[in-house]
């Protein structure tokens, strides 16, 4: 076996994979709702929220708003668990309404750290959507420690990555002169590596099955 680093790792997947196209939206609040409508569902029943979404707000959370949750709860129903997911877009609509007038190019020059502290705190986001809102709404570099990076790495050897915050800090420190793009490249392809093997079943039939990581400390 091959020991290979964070860096390597994402290189190796970037010569083999395409990332170009993750995370479709129209705008970066189309991208900030979708964060929250796909969650325990697929992107066919989001796609059809998000349409109905558009065509009732523009996406503006300032419409959201001036929605009853009867409303927009109807708006999203393809989405499933609609009556969590309507309180959930109200309250980050309301975070931005109050917090930077709707502004999102505002938002986006905000310190990282005080961002994903203030996201966090909003009722019904847990860390990984606040990370992906961060990271595509928000135009923040985010290791995002979902389902899918700890299936690959526990295929590449790292058997016990610990809980999300702790595991985020030690992958992030271990990630040399990431930028953006990169922690954006590097999210799309490990979901899109998940979606094409079926790990861990199908690991061994992949380019990785050769390497393991050096794990981080």
């Amino acid at each position: 076996m091959e020991k290979i680093t964070l860096n390597q790792l994402y290189d190796i997947m970037y010569d083999h994979m395409d990332p170009t196209g993750w995370w479709p939206g129209r705008s970066d609040w189309e991208v900030i709702w979708s964060t929250i409508l796909i969650q325990n569902t697929n992107w066919k029943n989001v796609a059809k929220a998000l349409t109905s979404l558009y065509y009732a707000t523009d996406f503006l959370p300032q419409n959201i708003l001036n929605m009853t949750n009867e409303e927009l709860s109807k708006m999203i129903a393809s989405a499933g668990f609609y009556t969590r997911k309507t309180q959930t877009i109200k309250n980050v609509a309301t975070y931005f309404n109050d917090n930077f007038d709707c502004d999102l190019e505002l938002a986006q020059e905000q310190n990282k750290r005080k961002l994903r502290q203030e996201i966090l705190s909003i009722h019904g986001i847990g860390p990984e959507t606040a990370d992906v809102i961060l990271m595509y709404g928000l135009r923040k570099g985010e290791f995002v420690v979902d389902t899918y990076s700890r299936r690959l790495f526990t295929c590449l050897g790292w058997k016990n990555v610990p809980p999300y915050e702790k595991a985020k800090v030690l992958i992030e420190k271990n990630l040399d002169n990431f930028t953006l793009r990169n922690y954006q490249n590097f999210h799309a392809i490990i979901d899109t590596f998940n979606q094409e093997y079926k790990l861990p079943q199908q690991f061994d039939n992949s380019f990785l099955a050769k390497y393991e990581l050096i794990i981080p400390y």
